[in-house]
C-alpha cells in the first residue's frame, strides 16, 4: 500500500479523497508487514534479497505488476502506470513529487498538477493494496520504490556485464510499450529511457565481443548487436573475423555482402576501415591468395619517379589470418595506418639511420593519439628504373607513402648554401579504402639535424589529416551509433571549425563519449582540447576556471593512461601555465619536454606561450613566427589562434595581429575572443597613426555588441588573470579606448 503524508497535510484543501479500502489496508498493515519479515527470515542462506520480492514489475512490452502468486495486480488507468514506471525505473532513488508531477501532467498548471499526482498515488495504493504492505515509499516532497520488495525486468538488462549479459533471453520487446502518447512530457522521458536501455545494452555487447573468450558466444553477442544496431561495425567484424578462423570464406563473403548493403541502402555509403580490410581479407582468401590488388581492381604504376606499386598492394594469402587478427585487436582504434618508403637512389647522402630514427619517432608517437593502429613500416628499393613491391606491407587503411630524392640545395640558399647531407623527401597520405585518393601531400627539405623536426611535424600532420578524414567519412550516421572514439573525432571536427555554435554538440557528444569509456585515449585528448579551446570564449571568471580545471584533470589521465606520449605532456604543460599556483611545474614539464623533443615541432607553440605568461612576449612571437611560417598549413595554427593573435598583439605587431584577426573572423565570425583581440589591434593601429579604423572599429563593436552586449574590460581582463601586470595594461588600455565599458553597465 501507499500513505501519503502530503495528503494528510493538505487533506481539508484538498478534493481528492482517499480510496475506500485505503484504511482498511492500512489497518492490516503490520500484520503483512511481519509477514513479509518472516518470508525473508526462511529464504536459504545466500539467497538473494530480490529473489523473495513480494512485487514483480515487468517493462518490457507493456507494463504488467505480478505477486509471488502470479497475479496480476497492474494498475489500469494509464498514468497510474505511468507513475509506477517512473519509479521503476529509477535505479531506486527518490523522485520528487515536482518531477512527478511535471512528467504526468505537463499541461497543467503546477497547484492542478501536484493535486493530480495526489489522486494517482491513491489509486497506485489501491492496486497495490492486495500486497498489504508499503511497496512505494512515499515521503512529503519524494517517492521511491522500497528496493527489497520489488524487482524490475528492464533493471537486469541496465545492470548486466559483459559476462552475464548472454545469459539473459534476448528482446526485441519495446520498452513500456502502453506508454506512449499519455503526456508529451512522458513522451520524451520514455524516449530518453528507451536510449538509456538500448545504449547500454550496445556498449555491454561491445564489451561482450572483446572479453568472452568462446567464439560460439562473440557470435551470439555479435548477432545480438545486430538486432539492435544494424551498423554496429564491431559486430559485424566479430562474425567476418570468426569466419575468417573458420576460413569459412563462402558463409563470409555472404555476411560481408550482407553488411555491404545494410550500409549502401542506410547511409549511401560503405562501412569504416577496419570493417572493409577484414571484408578484403576474406576476398582475398576465396581467390586462393590472389593479392589484394587484383582483389580490389587496383592497377600497378611502372614509373620509376612515381611511388611505389606496394600503395594498392595487399599481403599474399598466407598474410590474411595474421593481418585478421591485427585488426581483432584495434578495440577503440578506427583506422589504420601503414608506411611505405622508397629508397633514394646512391647518390642519397642522408645516412640510413636519419631515415630509421624519423620513421621510429613517426610511428611511436602516432600510436600515442589512441585511435590509430600503426603498422612497422615496409622499405622497397627502387632500382632499375622500377619499384619493387613490398610483399609483406599490411592493407591498413591509409598509407603513407615516403620517398627521399638528392637535393644539396636548400630553399633560399645560394650555391654557398648548399648542404651536401640536405635531402628532398616527399610524403603522401592515401586511403585505401576509397581508390587511394591523396588526402594530404608535402614535400620537405632535410638534414640529419632536422630529421626529429621533421618527424615531429608529420606525426600531427599525418593523425590530424587522417582525424577530420574519418570525420568526414563518419558524417552521415546518427551521434548515437558512434563508438566512443568516432564520438570524439567528430568532436574534434567540430572544434577545428573554430565556431562557438557547436561547442554545445561538442559537449554532448564528449560526455555520453566518456560515460561509456572514461580511458579511450584520443577521447580524453580531444575532451582536454575541447576545454581548453572553449575557455578562450568564456567570459566569467569561474566559467573560465572552471573548463581550464576540467581539461587539467581529462589530460591528467590521459598522461596516466599513456605516460611516454609527448602530446598529452605538452598538453598539461599548456594547462597548468594559465594556473599560477601550478605554472611552476608546468614551466618545468615544458623545460623536460624541451630537452627531449625537437625544437621544431608543436612544442614551440607552447613554448611560445610560457615566454609571454612569463614576461617575454618577444621571444614568444619569434618562436610563433617561426612556427607559422614553417608548418602554415599545421592544424595547431588554426585551433589555438587566439594565442597566436595576442602575442602578436603584445610584442608591437599591430598590423600582422589585425591581418590574422581578419582571416579568422572570416571564416568564423562570431568568436567574441578573436573579435576582443581584433578590436584591440585596430586600436594599437589608430595609435600609431598607422591607419585609419575607425570605420572598422565601429563594426567590431557592432558585432560585439549582437555577440556579447555590455562586455566589460574587466571580464576581458579576467580572462587574462594570469597574465604578467605590463602585459594586462596594455591590453586593458587598448580595449578601453576602443569603446568597451570597464565595468558591466547598470541596466535599469
Amino acid at each position: 500500500m501507499v500513505s501519503d503524508p502530503e495528503l494528510s497535510r493538505r487533506e481539508s484543501e484538498s478534493p481528492v479523497t482517499d480510496p475506500p479500502d485505503a484504511h482498511a489496508a492500512s489497518g492490516s498493515g503490520n500484520q503483512v508487514r511481519a509477514g513479509a519479515h518472516g518470508l525473508f527470515e526462511l529464504a536459504k542462506p545466500g539467497l538473494r534479497k530480490s529473489d523473495a520480492a513480494i512485487l514483480r514489475i515487468e517493462l518490457l512490452g507493456s507494463m504488467s505488476a505480478h505477486m509471488l502468486d502470479g497475479s496480476s495486480i497492474t494498475p489500469t488507468g494509464a498514468k497510474t502506470r505511468g507513475l509506477l514506471a517512473i519509479l521503476a525505473l529509477s535505479d531506486r532513488r527518490a523522485v520528487t513529487r515536482r518531477s512527478l508531477a511535471n512528467l504526468l501532467w505537463s499541461r497543467r498548471s503546477d497547484e492542478q498538477a501536484r493535486a493530480s499526482l495526489r489522486q494517482e498515488i491513491h489509486r497506485l495504493a489501491e492496486a497495490l493494496s492486495p500486497l498489504g504492505t508499503d511497496i512505494v515509499d512515499v515521503q512529503r516532497h519524494t517517492l521511491a520504490l522500497k528496493p527489497v520488495l520489488t524487482t524490475v525486468d528492464a533493471e537486469r538488462y541496465l545492470n548486466a556485464t559483459a559476462s552475464g549479459i548472454l545469459k539473459l533471453p534476448e528482446t526485441d520487446a519495446v520498452l513500456l510499450a502502453d506508454l506512449d502518447a499519455v503526456d508529451p512530457a512522458l513522451d520524451e522521458w520514455l524516449h530518453a529511457q528507451r536510449q538509456r536501455l538500448r545504449q547500454h545494452l550496445v556498449a555491454t555487447l561491445e564489451q561482450a565481443l572483446l572479453s568472452l573468450p568462446e567464439p560460439e558466444q562473440k557470435m551470439t553477442a555479435a548477432a545480438r548487436l545486430l538486432s539492435l544496431d544494424r551498423l554496429n561495425e564491431n559486430a559485424w567484424k566479430a562474425q567476418l573475423r570468426e569466419f575468417v578462423r573458420k576460413n569459412d570464406t563462402g558463409a563470409g563473403l555472404f555476411t560481408a555482402e550482407q553488411c555491404l548493403a545494410v550500409f549502401q541502402e542506410t547511409l549511401g555509403a560503405e562501412p569504416g576501415p577496419s570493417t572493409m580490410a577484414v571484408i578484403s581479407e576474406l576476398r582475398v582468401r576465396h581467390k586462393g591468395g590472389k593479392t589484394a590488388s587484383e582483389g580490389m581492381g587496383a592497377s600497378p604504376g611502372n614509373d620509376a619517379t612515381s611511388f611505389s606499386d606496394a600503395a594498392v598492394s595487399g599481403p599474399p594469402g598466407n598474410l590474411a589470418s595474421e593481418q585478421s587478427e591485427r585488426h581483432s585487436s584495434l578495440y577503440g582504434h578506427i583506422a589504420s595506418v601503414g608506411f611505405l618508403h622508397g629508397t633514394g637512389g646512391p647518390g642519397l647522402a642522408l645516412r640510413p639511420r636519419d631515415t630509421e630514427t624519423l620513421f621510429d619517432f613517426l610511428t611511436t608517437e602516432l600510436a600515442q593519439f589512441g585511435f590509430l593502429s600503426v603498422f612497422p613500416p615496409e622499405t622497397v628499393a627502387q632500382e632499375a628504373g622500377k619499384s619493387s613491391q613490398a610483399r609483406n606491407t599490411p592493407v591498413s587503411d591509409y598509407l603513407v607513402e615516403t620517398k627521399l630524392q638528392s637535393d644539396t640545395t636548400l630553399p633560399g640558399a645560394s650555391s654557398a648554401g648548399s648542404h651536401r647531407n640536405a635531402a628532398r623527401l616527399t610524403v603522401r597520405v592515401t586511403d585505401r579504402r576509397r581508390g587511394n585518393v591523396i588526402i594530404w601531400g608535402d614535400r620537405f627539405h632535410i638534414t640529419p639535424e632536422t630529421v626529429d623536426d621533421t618527424a615531429a611535424l608529420l606525426t600531427t600532420e599525418i593523425a590530424w589529416r587522417i582525424a577530420i578524414t574519418e570525420a568526414r567519412n563518419m558524417a552521415g550516421r546518427p551521434a548515437e551509433d558512434l563508438l566512443p572514439a568516432e564520438a570524439a573525432l567528430r568532436a574534434f571536427a567540430l572544434i577545428s571549425r573554430n565556431e562557438p555554435a557547436a561547442y554545445p554538440q561538442v559537449q554532448m557528444l564528449l560526455q555520453r563519449a566518456l560515460q561509456r569509456e572514461q580511458d579511450q585515449p584520443f577521447l580524453l585528448l580531444v575532451s582536454a582540447i575541447f576545454r581548453l579551446v572553449r575557455s578562450f570564449e568564456q567570459w566569467t571568471a569561474g566559467a573560465c576556471r572552471k573548463d581550464i580545471q576540467v581539461a587539467t584533470e581529462l589530460t591528467r589521465r590521459l598522461v596516466q593512461v599513456m605516460p611516454d606520449s609527448i602530446t598529452s605532456r605538452l598538453l598539461l604543460a599548456r594547462l597548468l601555465l594559465n594556473n599560477p599556483a601550478e605554472q611552476k611545474y608546468g614551466l618545468s614539464l615544458l623545460s623536460e619536454l624541451r630537452a627531449s623533443s625537437p625544437p621544431g615541432s608543436v612544442i614551440a607553440t607552447v613554448s611560445a606561450y610560457a615566454s609571454l605568461i612569463s614576461g617575454d612576449p618577444e621571444a614568444g612571437c619569434s618562436a610563433l613566427d617561426l612556427f607559422a611560417k614553417s608548418h602554415p598549413t599545421h592544424p595547431l595554427v588554426d585551433l589555438f589562434d587566439v594565442d597566436f593573435v595576442l602575442m602578436l598583439l603584445l610584442t608591437g605587431q599591430a598590423a600582422a595581429a589585425a591581418r590574422r584577426a581578419r582571416t579568422s573572423l572570416s571564416t568564423a565570425p562570431t568568436r567574441v575572443a578573436m573579435l576582443v583581440l581584433n578590436l584591440a589591434a585596430l586600436q594599437q593601429l589608430q595609435r600609431d597613426g598607422a591607419a585609419d579604423t575607425s570605420g572598422e572599429r565601429a563594426d567590431v563593436r557592432e558585432q560585439l555588441a549582437r555577440l556579447a552586449p555590455s562586455l566589460p574590460v574587466a571580464a576581458v581582463m579576467e580572462q587574462y588573470g594570469h597574465f604578467p601586470e605590463r602585459q594586462r595594461r596594455i591590453l586593458s588600455g587598448l580595449l578601453s579606448e576602443a569603446g568597451l565599458p570597464e565595468t558591466t553597465p547598470d541596466i535599469p
